[in-house]
Order: structure tokens, then C-alpha cells, then sequence
């Protein structure tokens, strides 16, 4: 199966093309003119351990610096996640600005300003904010530092605004939604992709988009599926393998303390395997696994 590091997403493909993406800033950012000429990208390849990147990220005239992550199921962790990629983005424009020696001097050094996006077509029910803030994650409450998501929906709906205010966004979220009905028909993933596909070509929806890729959008596609799948799939595995040990390592010691320390190992196992199969980080899999937060740092300490 395809890593991230070796596959992309239909989403990031379609938008890394500068006057599409011009398109989409546009409808989140009506107030003023973008022009694909005044963009400049700069996505990120492998900030973490595990190849992760984030979707979108570029500049705008200098003057805004925005980060978009497309997400398919609810996260609350987004704004932690755009953490480090903002300190990496705010490191490449520093020294596109020159301002490596300006940071120490006196006067005030100008950067872009920051935005973040959520673009989600998950399940409605599973939104519960337009905005997410960092400092919902921090355990004291006066923390120095926020960092915010703006939530934006883009499930497939004809009278969705954002929708109607972007042609590309629209054909994006329209496809999606074409393969998830023909599967809730029945038809298999490969056959659903297929048939989304030419169903869009026939609208002429995304016509030159899928024109030039649409072999690769297809294969993208099935390999986003399939990754849902194994994830699911191993997830589950995990989970069941780490229970199985800490069941029979707490009864082994036969004392509600051993038993204890047994389930902690057994989490541990389920992180571990969740980590070689997903090539995640340690955060990451105790986060899959909801490992609740108290009972991390003893987890961690055995990883």
C-alpha cells in the first residue's frame, strides 16, 4: 500500500494548480481580488516522523499566509496539528524575506498573517464548531499562545454557499459525493470511482481537471478508500491484541494493581502495533486508540 510520502490526494492535486486555488482563496476571502499571480505555494512534505504533510499551504502577496487541511472525519486536533507546520512555514518565509539577522535588530520585523482552514465533508452531525483554538487543549486556561481553525463545510449541497461561489470546490465535493452514492447503491469502490468519474465527465463537471488525470484521480482515489479501510482494520486489530494482553497480564498477577499495570501494557501493545502498521508517530496512535489522557504518560514511558 502507498504511504502519503509516495501518493497524493485528488484534493491537494486539484487545488495545487495556482488559478484553481486562486478560485477557492477567493470564495473563502470575497472581500478582496486573488489572483493566481499573487500566490505562491508552499506545502509541506515530511514535517513529521511519519511523512505526514499538510494539504495546502501558500502566500499571498505577502500580506496572509494560509494553511488548509481537507478533512473527511471530525478532528478536534487540527489546530495542534498546524502547529508545527506554521513554524516550519514561518521559517521559509523569514528567509524569503531576509530577515534572519532583522530579528534581532530593533525595529519590528512585519510577517504575513497567519490563516487556518478546515475544509470538511464529513458527516454533518459529527461538526460541532465553526472554530477550533489550541488553547481548548491546554490543561491550565491562561495559557500565551492560540491558534485557530476556521471550519468550513463542504459537503455536497446545491444550496451550499461556499459551493456556489467555487466552480472546482464544487466539482470536488460533487465527485465525492457521486462515489459514496453509488456505493450506498451497492456498487464496490472501484466501480463507484469509475462510475463518478464519467458521470462527472458527461456533466461536465471538472471536464479538463479529469480529462488530464482522470486514470490517476481513479487510482488516487482507490488508494484513499483502501487507506480508510486498512486503518479501520488495524485500528481494530490493535485494539483487540492490546485487550487480549492486558487481560491476561492483569489476571497473571491476580491483584486489581497488576491488572492495572497489565492493561497499560496492553495499550502499549495496541500503540506499538497501531504504530508499525499506520508509520505513525507515538501521540498519533494514542490518540487513534483515545487512550485517555491521564493514562498517556505511563503508556508513553513503555513505547
Amino acid at each position: 500500500m502507498a504511504n502519503r510520502q509516495v501518493k497524493d490526494s485528488v484534493f491537494r492535486k486539484l487545488f495545487h494548480d495556482k488559478r484553481e486555488l486562486a478560485k477557492l482563496y477567493q470564495a473563502i476571502r470575497p472581500e478582496d481580488e486573488i489572483l493566481a499571480k499573487d500566490i505562491r505555494l508552499a506545502t509541506l512534505r515530511n514535517v513529521f516522523l511519519d511523512s505526514r504533510r499538510n494539504d495546502l499551504s501558500f502566500l499571498w502577496k505577502r500580506r496572509a499566509v494560509v494553511l488548509m487541511e481537507h478533512q473527511s472525519t471530525w478532528t478536534e486536533n487540527l489546530p495542534l496539528r498546524m502547529l508545527p507546520y506554521i513554524d516550519h512555514v514561518y521559517q521559509k518565509i523569514i528567509k524569503l524575506i531576509d530577515a534572519q539577522r532583522a530579528m534581532y535588530q530593533e525595529r519590528l520585523v512585519k510577517i504575513p498573517t497567519p490563516k487556518f482552514y478546515m475544509l470538511y465533508n464529513g458527516r454533518p452531525k459529527k461538526k460541532k464548531r465553526n472554530v477550533l483554538s489550541l488553547s481548548d487543549a491546554f490543561e491550565e486556561k491562561d495559557g500565551d499562545l492560540d491558534l485557530r481553525v476556521h471550519v468550513i463545510d463542504i459537503s455536497y449541497d446545491e444550496a451550499n454557499p461556499i459551493l456556489q461561489a467555487c466552480e472546482p470546490l464544487y466539482g470536488y465535493s460533487y465527485l465525492v459525493h457521486r462515489i459514496q452514492e453509488h456505493e450506498r447503491q451497492g456498487d464496490g469502490e472501484d466501480i463507484a470511482i469509475v462510475k463518478a468519474v464519467d458521470e462527472c465527465l458527461d456533466a461536465g463537471i471538472l471536464t479538463n481537471f479529469l480529462k488530464k488525470n482522470g486514470k490517476e484521480v481513479i487510482q488516487m482515489f482507490k488508494l484513499q478508500w483502501n487507506e480508510k479501510d486498512a486503518k479501520k482494520y488495524w485500528m481494530e486489530e490493535a485494539e483487540a491484541k492490546g485487550h487480549a494482553k492486558g487481560k491476561a497480564e492483569g489476571k497473571a498477577e491476580g491483584k486489581a494493581e497488576g491488572k492495572a499495570e497489565g492493561e497499560t501494557e496492553g495499550r502499549a501493545a495496541s500503540a506499538r502495533s497501531l504504530m508499525e502498521s499506520l508509520h505513525c508517530t507515538k501521540e498519533k496512535a494514542m490518540e487513534l486508540l483515545k487512550i485517555p489522557v491521564e493514562l498517556q504518560p505511563k503508556v508513553l514511558a513503555l513505547l
